[in-house]
């Protein structure tokens, strides 16, 4: 079998899907790989040191025409007049909730497609495949060193500058949440962990003394991010203060008011920054993490060098979007349904 690997198109994305240190392992499995020209550029990984790895480098119609497997980080986006053939396989992050009739047309088309980003939470089995986490755990890392970026003084105690550490609020209880909290000790701030309940009234003083605030509550698939500190809590804070919205995105944040990738002021002067794209920043380390996902994920699939689609088997199911023709993710095929009845649609 074949597998290929698709540039990133989106704009900022600099990750890649499989980097030249992780093709020999794959292809261990018994695949062959090749990559698209160009593939790893933004990530510092030349054309040249794929083919070294024993990867074939090819343009975009040849790798569509090869792969039986598609790697991505994020959904191909292929150009005018191209699709996937009926039984190509894509493993990307997919979000299936937000592009419901895409969805629908992979299934249609006999595609099966695997979400990188929709491994189950409490499979030990699964860990190693699940991206969400291993991205999580970077974003909390940028997280803390762009709060400390942007806090108007030194989060260690520093003489002649500040008496006592920085104050730091921790509001999660993920990857993301744990790497913060441990970046930011490093870093000589004295943190503390918030509760994930729902906002409290403002003047309640749960932010009150904060220095910095980071927030890490993912949405559950298919709603928005829960609000975990409201604009009465930005109030209280005091000013030069920064709060980091990981989770910040198109449909809002655990920030009332946050706007996606966008860094304002808020109130007397508390910085209020939407961060919910941390990991692109780091690409290496990134797609390092994403491309251990992926041999993990293949592991469990390829069998005598082929790839063994079971939709009965635990982990399969969690993460299996299309495959046979059908949707197999209830939530996603649900959305079809009250969408396709809304529109009037066959």
């Amino acid at each position: 079998m074949t597998l290929g690997v698709y540039k990133e198109t989106a704009p900022g994305e600099r990750r890649v899907a499989l980097l030249p240190e992780s093709v020999r392992a794959v292809a261990a499995l018994g695949l062959f790989v090749l990559v698209e020209s160009g593939a790893g550029a933004l990530g510092f990984r030349s054309d040249a040191r794929y083919r070294e790895s024993g990867a074939d480098v090819v343009p975009l119609d040849e790798l569509l025409d090869r792969s039986d497997v598609l790697v991505g980080v994020r959904p191909p986006n292929l150009p005018a007049g191209r699709g996937l053939r009926r039984g190509q396989v894509v493993i990307a992050l997919l979000d299936p909730m937000h592009m419901p009739f895409r969805v629908r047309g992979w299934a249609d088309a006999g595609v099966t497609a695997i979400g990188l980003d929709l491994a189950p939470e409490n499979s030990v089995l699964a860990r190693p495949m699940d991206a969400v986490a291993s991205q999580a755990g970077l974003a909390g890392y940028k997280a803390a060193l762009l709060a400390a970026d942007r806090l108007d003084r030194p989060l260690p105690a520093t003489a002649g500058a500040s008496p006592g550490p920085a104050h730091a609020l921790v509001l999660g209880a993920d990857d993301a949440a744990r790497a913060a909290v441990g970046t930011l000790r490093r870093l000589g701030a004295e943190v503390r962990t918030g509760a994930l309940g729902p906002p409290e009234p403002p003047g309640t003083g749960r932010l009150a003394g904060a220095d910095l605030v980071v927030t890490t509550v993912r949405p559950r698939r298919g709603r928005p991010p829960p609000v975990l500190v409201t604009a009465g809590d930005l109030a209280g804070m005091r000013p030069g203060a920064v709060v980091v919205d990981t989770a910040a995105g198109p449909d809002g944040g655990n920030v009332e008011g946050v706007e996606a990738e966008r860094a304002g002021l808020v109130g007397a002067g508390v910085t209020v920054i939407g961060a919910g794209r941390l990991p692109e920043g780091i690409p290496v380390a990134a797609s390092t993490a994403y491309a251990r996902n992926v041999t993990a994920l293949l592991a469990h699939l390829v069998r005598d060098g082929e790839l063994w689609i079971e939709p009965d088997d635990p982990v399969q199911k969690a993460m299996l979007v299309t495959h046979d023709g059908l949707v197999r993710a209830e939530d996603v095929w649900q959305l079809i349904l009250e969408q396709t009845a809304v529109a009037g649609l066959p």
